[in-house]
């Protein structure tokens, strides 16, 4: 799973205040591939949409992971990429492979979870996959989302209170979100504010 820019439309305006380092230039031009789609599917201007992930996937027939009733397909792995992009505060999916893009309706964002969820919740995973790949040490592109689940905690310590820290009593609301590094479970504690490892994961 690769994470670009939230804000990669600037990369097609040739604008780069605030954009993170981009992994390579193919994933860039995917990225710029999968906007050009998504605008042209909406009839929307491209600085209207933002990326948040683009993973590479083998798909498994000609369809490119999009198949159309009725239809027959290749059965040849087909290396390509999926793509999530957010615009009027929707989240849409487009596949790509050997330079073509389009949007995929029937294809969910991440596994696992509410696409009305991942709105909600959707900056604070990137917040935690950035952190998560820094402390394990390893790109972005290795850790994939796996689940989101909603939360209520006894206070703001979110389940996971700092050592001789006291936190006053109260529900706090957020989510906890599950990631998985080489088939290693990671999980993370949000209130939409703040987002910390739970367990730390040096206790991993």
């Amino acid at each position: 799973m690769k994470r670009l820019s939230i804000a990669i439309a600037a990369i097609v305006a040739c604008a780069c205040a605030g954009a993170q380092s981009i992994p390579n230039s193919a994933e860039t031009d995917v990225a710029k591939l999968a906007i050009a789609a998504l605008a042209k599917d909406l009839g929307i201007a491209a600085d209207k949409i933002q990326v948040d992930t683009v993973r590479s996937v083998n798909w498994p027939d000609s369809s490119i992971g999009c198949p159309r009733p009725g239809r027959a397909y290749m059965q040849v792995i087909t290396p390509g990429h999926k793509v999530s992009l957010r615009a009027d505060g929707r989240i849409y999916v487009v596949h790509e492979a050997k330079g073509r893009a389009f949007v995929c309706e029937k294809t969910k964002p991440y596994a696992g979870v509410d696409p009305k969820g991942e709105l909600v919740f959707g900056s604070m995973m990137l917040e935690a996959r950035r952190d998560l790949a820094a402390r394990l040490g390893v790109p972005e592109s290795e850790i994939q989302m796996t689940a989101a689940q909603e939360q209520t905690w006894e206070d703001a310590g979110l389940g996971c209170p700092e050592p001789g820290k006291t936190y006053p009593p109260g529900k706090v609301t957020g989510w906890v979100l599950t990631f998985e590094q080489a088939k290693r479970p990671f999980t993370y504690h949000t209130d939409l504010h703040r987002t910390i490892p739970c367990p730390a994961i040096s206790s991993q």
